[in-house]
């Protein structure tokens, strides 16, 4: 290997010619950070002079930044930080899944004054997509004044507790952490008062403002499920895709609006030629992980505002085209089978009329958009269908829809069945 190569000659020049020992201790400082974090160990064995220029600050700080993309202050020292905290820990840096079913959840980790921080990123109250995510601190990975790694976990009203991360399955895909001091996550005044504090943060109310019964059941089956995982949640991880030229909108994460479940998160990523949003998190119709909305690029609509405001108009459109695809390409094109059709990308035409860069926008009479302010007019619109079933997950069905693409942070889901609008919206929060 290039290493093994590396401590070949640098162990010849050393022992044979011993010019390297002669080199001012900054340029064997330099040489040394063009090595892996964990070949600088090795690299300290070969003489004193590197041993010494191993311990310069700027090398480990190098390594920090080209493996994590992170750097730190110089207290505690980047090389206690790297062997330490990072060299075990550094692979939590990035973006999350909670694996805690139905409900699923969005979790990044990022270097934070020189630790690592485990941030649970929520959406905002029901209805308003555009409203900065909710933030809470769920971990923490740091260093104590000794120099010793400790894990706190963050839950709870009663402040820092003693928690674990457990190392011997944990990979760059999937992790775990866990809570050692349950009873820090009961409040003071009990359960009751738990679950009230609990409806605030999660609805902007409490259960007495709930008017519908369904959504206070709701509401009280997601506190008593979420409370049974929060001890121990399990993590996967998710890698958003690059924007790619000729996509219609760009991957990403994206708030949306989902009845009475409230709001909930999706990711947005493209296969062949489709568009494909999953939900990150879920309720207990439509679980977490689910392909909730699936979109064809090549099935385009143009509508005038009359057709939109007639529901049996759009169901009647929606058919015809579907019918018109299935008789061009076959049924492999069908959404029922996603990415594998023969579509040559995003934005391809079914039928010859051209697609307007800007055309109006409306809902049908009868449609529920439950007092969102939504855009009078749209890029594009496309075919598409979204996921549906009873509680429980029983019976899944896709059911015919319209994807209304609004901008580049903005888009909108037409379901035709359940006679409603789902407004979505881009999570601007830094997650890179």
């Amino acid at each position: 290997s290039c290493q093994s190569f590396f401590y070949f000659r640098v162990s010849k020049c050393v022992l044979k010619m011993g010019s390297l020992t002669s080199f001012p201790p900054e340029l064997l400082a330099h040489i040394l950070s063009f090595l892996p974090g964990k070949e600088l160990g090795t690299a300290a064995k070969v003489c004193k002079a590197f041993h010494e220029a191993s311990k310069v600050d700027f090398v480990w700080q190098r390594c920090m930044d080209r493996e994590f993309g992170v750097s730190c202050s110089s207290t505690p020292s980047p090389r206690e930080i790297y062997t330490k905290l990072l060299y075990n820990f550094g692979f939590l840096l990035g973006t999350w899944q909670i694996e805690i079913k139905p409900y699923g959840g969005l979790v990044h980790v990022k270097f934070d004054n020189n630790k690592l921080l485990g941030l649970q990123y929520t959406a905002p109250h029901d209805p308003h997509v555009d409203w900065p995510m909710m933030v809470k601190e769920l971990f923490h990975v740091m260093l104590d004044e000794e120099g010793n790694t400790i894990i706190n976990c963050l839950q709870g009203p009663q402040g820092p507790h003693k928690g674990q991360i457990p190392l011997l399955n944990a990979s760059s895909a999937r992790f775990c952490s866990k809570c050692c001091c349950p009873d820090m996550h009961r409040h003071s005044q009990g359960r009751e008062q738990e679950f009230l504090e609990w409806c605030r943060e999660e609805m902007g109310m409490s259960e007495e403002d709930i008017m519908f019964q369904h959504m206070q059941e709701l509401l009280f089956m997601k506190f008593m499920i979420i409370n049974q995982y929060q001890f121990c949640y399990m993590y996967r991880r998710l890698t958003i895709p690059p924007h790619v030229p000729g996509q219609l909108i760009s991957p990403g994460l994206f708030k949306g609006t989902y009845g009475s479940h409230g709001l909930e998160i999706v990711l947005l990523t493209y296969e062949g030629r489709y568009i494909h949003c999953k939900k990150i998190t879920g309720d207990p119709n439509v679980p977490a992980s689910q392909l909730s909305v699936l979109i064809d690029t090549e099935k385009p609509l143009i509508l005038d505002e009359e057709q939109q405001v007639d529901r049996e108009e759009l169901v009647r459109v929606t058919e015809e085209v579907n019918q018109e695809d299935e008789e061009k390409n076959g049924n492999s094109a069908s959404t029922e089978q996603p990415g594998k059709g023969e579509g040559s990308g995003p934005g391809k035409e079914v039928s010859q009329r051209p697609v307007p860069q800007t055309q109006p926008f409306a809902i049908p009479e009868g449609f529920r958009e439950r007092g969102i302010n939504y855009p009078k007019t749209c890029k594009l619109r496309l075919c598409g269908t979204g996921l549906i079933a009873g509680h429980g997950f029983t019976n899944p069905t896709r059911t015919p829809g319209h994807f209304v693409l609004f901008d580049e942070d903005n888009f909108g889901f037409l379901w035709l069945e359940l006679r409603s609008l789902s407004v979505y919206s881009r999570v601007k929060e830094d997650m890179d």
